[in-house]
């Protein structure tokens, strides 16, 4: 006869077997649904997931933002407008528009801070640098997209320029911390010059397939950007910075990486004849750990005297007060970006050290 303890390991694999068939054709169910007797729903339904799948769409760069989007995005307990012009670019108040082109025209690229995720296009650094570059005569263009990375701020930095048809005649590039760890390890660039993502690292692809294909994921989507924190732990993504270990496994190469497609962006702004400005800035943890004179600071700063770029340390303002002041007050609560104060802040650091544009 066999012992309970024996057959203890059988009962939990036929339940947990069990558990697996019934989630498989729950969605199964969900999926053939969706495509077919509620497609007419599939097709208009407005939920928080819609402003993800929708303002996103695949390019040879990866993703960008979808064109002519409005809508209230969520992010955590925050809701705030999104729009996009017909270019794809994310527009607010003092963003140009198309009787804007022959303005001088300034490109202001980044990643998700630049995009400004989580607050209006107007309490954004972007937003205020557009709306003092009106009072100038001046167009800046929000290029900033979430996740972007230098390997891809050089082709968004082309086509925008062949959309528009204008050369710029300054480049403000905002190097974020995450953009190393993207060059090391996210992204990848294919023979024919497209750029995808390093095999382990789909989750944009398979977010976008999820919440665009069940229901079930939506729900659990929503309920997630409604009672969780704004956004998934990511904090290591900038811990090259202050982690030897990642620094060595892959810190050094993100920068190399990053140095060579920076390299590339500034000759194609010698070739634009365009000025060059280059601004890191801190995430929480290094503004805790007092990482005033970061790697991200030093070796940026060495890079754009190199290449006679104007440099902007963003890191300087962020530790004028107390560390746990600056946590609380200038980013998201439970998350990396900056609150409409720090883009505040950030902002007028830049002004600060650039003056005039």
């Amino acid at each position: 006869m066999r012992s309970k303890a024996g057959s203890w390991p059988i009962r939990v694999l036929r339940v947990v077997g069990q558990v697996a068939v019934v989630v498989a054709i729950t969605l199964a169910l969900d999926y053939l649904l969706l495509a077919t007797v509620f497609s007419d729903w599939k097709r208009n339904w407005r939920d928080a997931a819609t402003a993800y799948t929708q303002a996103y769409v695949h390019v040879p760069w990866h993703h960008d933002l979808a064109p002519n989007q409005n809508s209230e995005r969520p992010w955590g307990r925050y809701v705030y407008p999104f729009r996009t012009d017909g270019y794809g670019f994310r527009t607010g108040r003092c963003a140009p528009g198309e009787a804007d082109r022959s303005k001088p025209a300034i490109f202001v690229i980044g990643d998700s801070f630049t995009e400004g995720l989580g607050v209006p296009y107007e309490d954004s650094f972007a937003g205020m640098i557009a709306c003092a570059a009106e009072k100038e005569g001046k167009a800046a263009w929000n290029l900033g997209v979430l996740s972007f990375s230098p390997v891809i701020y050089l082709r968004k930095l082309e086509a925008a320029a062949e959309k528009l048809g204008v050369k710029p005649v300054e480049v403000f590039v905002f190097l974020d911390l995450s953009d190393i760890t993207d060059e090391a390890m996210i992204y990848r660039v294919a023979p024919d010059g497209t750029i995808a993502m390093a095999p382990s690292y789909h989750w944009f692809d398979t977010g976008q397939f999820l919440l665009g294909n069940f229901a079930t994921f939506r729900l659990f989507y929503n309920l997630w950007l409604t009672v969780g924190s704004a956004a998934p732990d990511e904090r290591w993504r900038g811990s090259w910075s202050l982690d030897p270990a990642a620094m060595e496994k892959w810190g050094r190469r993100g920068l190399a990486l990053a140095d060579g497609n920076m390299d590339r962006i500034a000759a194609l702004c010698r070739q634009w004849n365009a000025r060059l400005t280059l601004v890191v800035y801190p995430w929480p943890a290094n503004v805790v750990a007092g990482d005033r004179n970061s790697v991200q600071v030093t070796h940026w700063r060495d890079w754009a005297a190199r290449h006679g770029a104007r440099f902007v340390d963003g890191f300087a303002p962020f530790f004028r007060e107390p560390a746990e002041e600056v946590v609380r007050k200038y980013y998201i609560p439970g998350d990396v970006h900056f609150s409409a104060a720090g883009h505040r802040l950030l902002f007028d650091e830049f002004r600060r050290t650039m003056g005039e544009f």
